[in-house]
């Protein structure tokens, strides 16, 4: 049966789920105006371009050093310096929904995750992208847009964000522990091309474990506690051609591609048991990661620049491959990029869309690459300067190829979270897949309605 679509309803306090429960004051009345701030978003890109202030305010990530860079060659190129404040990506969400409930916005662009942007463009809180993605991105000559990077830019058909940089989880590999056990060190580079290489990826990590020197070795590493785990399990999930929600934000994964993603997982721990048995106790990449760097873990799947620590003299010293992940029917990661957004409130939208316009440039997108951050246009991680630095970027380049969809609904949080438990069920024995699967939907429902 049809759901009737929860993102086209008056939002309730309780659909706000994060924010909701932080801010219940006003939230009913958010609900009701945001379409109408959406139909009212100020004018159009092309007269907004006309009406430049000289003034300019940024909210960014504290971790944004190249865009940082990219203010101040803003200030060269146009004479105007921007005013820049930092946040934690933790404290994003809180910030900008404090601010912006009170249709008030300090900042003229901001810094967002995909979830985010999602979640601030269904209260009408972000001016739309349309036009800035279609002439600036699609049609601006710069590069070759990742088109599969914009899936968090997206809510109902429209672009909210833009984004400043790509990034998804990849394979990564010890070659040294693969020539010791007698297997192919150059193997994995073309596991994403193959068919079922997730099978090929099994059987590596099951010969990879087992008691080598005095040490335990396990085959395959990874960081599955709490909302972590959707990570690689959303990977399987759609290496079986499945999908977290359909168009209208219904949850659709508990088919036959979400079992069978979930029991891949199931059988990795206990029955093949090749996985080290702490990836239910680690919940970010640094947890899992000095396992991998010692050489005492075989295989990877987590973010591209572990690729660097990895090479390292003082951890694997060059024997640390990397490509896109293993394949069923086909690869499949989850998109990790990032974004810029222009509030709805914002007082110098000119001069926010033309710094956006410079952060999208193939001139300052070769600052972001050289920055140690994967740039939006494919064929500039090509450039052989960007490659010699980073040559990961080709791992990927090549994750754009597949799918890469995140389930970017504005309350991802939530279901995220719901899913995320249902899936530990199963790995912790307390329920079969398809049931933890269809609790999962059941839970999201009434959460939602």
């Amino acid at each position: 049966m049809n759901q009737p679509n929860f993102f086209s309803r008056r939002i309730t306090r309780r659909e706000l789920l994060s924010t909701g429960a932080k801010m219940a004051a006003g939230l009913s009345a958010v609900g009701a105006v945001g379409p109408l701030l959406r139909s009212l978003g100020g004018p159009s890109l092309a007269s907004a371009q006309s009406n430049f202030t000289g003034q300019l305010s940024l909210l960014l990530g504290s971790h944004m050093e190249p865009v940082v860079k990219i203010a101040q060659l803003y200030e060269e190129r146009y004479g105007v310096k921007p005013s820049v404040e930092l946040v934690t990506t933790p404290d994003l969400e809180a910030k900008l929904s404090a601010t912006f409930l009170a249709r008030h916005s300090p900042w003229d662009a901001s810094f967002a995750t995909a979830s985010l942007a999602a979640s601030l463009a269904s209260r009408g809180w972000l001016k739309n992208a349309d036009r800035f993605i279609n002439e600036k991105l699609h049609q601006g000559g710069q590069g070759q847009l990742l088109e599969r990077a914009l899936g968090g830019a997206r809510f109902q058909g429209e672009f909210y964000a833009v984004p400043w940089t790509v990034g998804a989880p990849i394979l990564h590999w010890n070659k040294r522990l693969f020539r010791e056990r007698g297997l192919d060190p150059e193997a994995p580079a073309t596991w994403h091309k193959t068919k079922n290489s997730w099978d090929t990826f099994v059987e590596y990590a099951k010969a990879l474990t087992g008691v080598h020197n005095g040490q335990q070795i396990y085959g395959y590493t990874d960081a599955w506690a709490g909302t972590a785990v959707i990570l690689t399990w959303g990977s399987l999930l759609q290496m079986h051609g499945g999908r977290f929600l359909d168009e209208e934000f219904q949850p659709v994964f508990n088919d036959e591609a979400g079992v069978e993603a979930t029991v891949k997982m199931y059988d990795l721990l206990h029955t093949h048991k090749c996985v080290d048995p702490a990836v239910l106790t680690y919940t970010w990449v640094f947890d899992a990661s000095p396992g991998y760097l010692a050489g005492r873990r075989g295989m990877f799947i987590t973010w591209p620049f572990i690729a660097g620590l990895a090479n390292a003299p003082d951890a694997l010293d060059g024997d640390s491959g990397f490509a896109a992940n293993p394949a069923v029917e086909t690869s499949a990661s989850v998109d990790g990029s990032e974004f810029l957004v222009v509030p709805a409130f914002a007082r110098n939208e000119a001069e926010a869309w033309r710094f956006i316009e410079l952060v999208t440039s193939r001139e300052a997108q070769r600052i972001v690459a050289l920055g140690g951050w994967a740039p939006i246009y494919g064929d500039l991680m090509d450039d052989p300067e960007i490659l010699a630095a980073y040559p990961m970027y080709a791992a990927v380049k090549d994750s754009y190829q597949y799918p890469v969809d995140g389930g970017w609904s504005p309350d991802r949080p939530m279901w995220v979270e719901i899913l995320s438990n249902q899936i530990h069920e199963v790995l912790a024995g307390r329920k079969k897949p398809k049931e933890a699967l269809d609790d999962a939907v059941r839970l999201i429902n009434m959460e939602r309605f």
